[in-house]
């Protein structure tokens, strides 16, 4: 995976974090994370990465196994190798060919922001 030179923090491919993340800026996760990810930058999972959890975010490009929904403001892309078990919420949408989806998917226009202020 290409390295992006705004990502923010990165999570090793040995490390595993059991519980949320929170981040103000971009992530970029190798290895594993049990719990939910809420950034208010981009998320990107590297192939052989695994996330048990939701993911929220201003995008997403997903290339490892996750298990739980994305909702995300901008554009998410499922790479080729990715693994995506649970729904989604986006503006823009790439699946890539190879990438296995199981879930919904609603592109209305649809914002974190706006969901957090229905609640």
């Amino acid at each position: 995976m290409k390295m992006d030179k705004d990502m923010g923090s990165i999570l090793g491919p040995e490390l595993t974090i059991d519980g949320n993340v929170s981040v103000d800026g971009s992530l970029l996760i190798y290895g594993t994370v049990n719990g939910n990810i809420e950034s208010h930058g981009s998320v990107r999972t590297a192939k052989g990465s695994k996330v048990k959890g939701d993911i929220i975010g201003n995008e997403a490009h997903i290339c490892g196994l996750v298990e739980g929904n994305l909702i995300i403001d901008g554009k998410i892309i499922l790479g080729s190798e990715s693994q995506l078990t649970g729904n989604l919420k986006s503006g823009t949408l790439v699946i890539e060919e190879g990438a296995k989806f199981a879930g919904t998917c609603d592109m209305a226009e649809y914002s974190t922001k706006q969901s957090a202020s229905d609640e």
